[in-house]
């Protein structure tokens, strides 16, 4: 898992059992491979999230501030991984996504054009 959750102004929620538990969530195996390979994909890292938050935390992670709370915590987790933001607030279409628009990331791989 990466280090802690650097809050900033969701310092309460980020401590709260739901935070915590995000927390962990987005440093599993399998959030980690569905945020590269949408990032890969030149798409927004959130995108694939979806499904597996609703899932597993219910409609909780619908509330804004919840959402902006998942967008620190995935810029936190690729950017320690060697990701950089490549554009922000990029339209996810799907009506069934949680997510309206996200923030697209790109590595040293995409300049070089040479696979993750």
């Amino acid at each position: 898992m990466s280090e802690t959750f650097d809050a900033g102004t969701f310092r309460e929620l980020a401590g709260s059992a739901l935070g915590r538990g995000l927390w962990a969530f987005l440093n599993e195996h399998d959030s980690l491979v569905r945020m590269e390979t949408a990032t890969y994909l030149e798409r927004p890292a959130v995108e694939p999230l979806s499904p597996g938050l609703l899932k597993r935390f219910g409609d909780d992670v619908r509330q804004d501030r919840v959402k902006q709370m998942i967008g620190r915590m995935v810029r936190q987790i690729l950017e320690g991984r060697g990701y950089r933001i490549d554009r922000q607030n990029v339209r996810i279409p799907a009506p069934e996504n949680m997510f309206a628009s996200g923030t697209r990331y790109t590595g040293d791989w995409a300049r070089k054009g040479v696979a993750a």
